[in-house]
């Protein structure tokens, strides 16, 4: 298995221990929300199970799936640095458990544990560097925003092969910027060559290597 680049992987035994401490532990069922966007809260949520997913509303309602959160990613922290409303809505794609830190808490182990500090930065600057790949992703060829999108998202489990995207194909044209009629043209055309697999709201990855390829990824 690869390296563990999220935020609890990054940290050292020391500053897991302290962030667990200071910590509460939570449990959400597949399909609740865990916050809304709007919201005051400060809390941060370190998933530990499960997937949360970040979605965006525009005044119509229509719904903008911005990323999907999995073990070990930290979830809240700008809330929790700037005092400002939640930009987001945080729902639980399936079983979740995690902790939540307050904000308070998570302020006094920044300033006695540097550890803390540097890791929450190096996964604001990642997820900043995310943001802008994920606007160039939107001006290329259908294929290749789908692709990318998909190994994105997928779930890796412990043989990082076979990977599950439990999404609708509204919400999966919505990250990409395409409509849902390219959306499921495009999936056809990766379907019918064997690499992946449609069910209802998901999608399974079979082969990757021919995903990546295919895709010019």
């Amino acid at each position: 298995m690869g390296i563990d680049r999220s935020f609890w992987g990054l940290l050292d035994a020391a500053d897991r221990t302290a962030l667990r401490d200071a910590a509460t532990c939570v449990e959400f069922a597949p399909g609740s929300v865990i916050c809304h966007q709007g919201d005051q809260s400060r809390n941060v949520l370190v998933v530990s199970r499960g997937r949360v997913k970040v979605s965006r509303f525009a005044v119509t309602g229509e719904e903008t799936v911005l990323a999907v959160r999995g073990p070990g990613e930290i979830i809240g922290e700008l809330s929790a640095v700037d005092g400002r409303r939640r930009s987001a809505t945080l729902t639980a794609v399936d079983f979740v458990c995690g902790m939540v830190i307050t904000a308070r808490a998570l302020e006094a182990l920044c300033r006695v544990r540097p550890g803390i500090t540097w890791t929450l930065l190096r996964v604001v600057s990642s997820r900043q560097r995310a943001m802008v790949d994920q606007q160039e992703l939107r001006t290329g060829p259908s294929l290749h925003r789908v692709g990318a999108m998909l190994l994105d998202l997928a779930h890796r489990g412990a043989d990082d092969l076979i990977a599950t995207v439990p999404l609708t194909q509204r919400e999966l044209a919505g990250i990409v910027g395409i409509s849902r009629e390219t959306l499921a043209r495009t999936l056809k055309v990766l379907r019918d060559a064997g690499i992946i697999l449609t069910r209802r709201n998901s999608i399974e990855i079979l082969r990757e290597e021919e995903l990546r390829v295919l895709c010019g990824i």
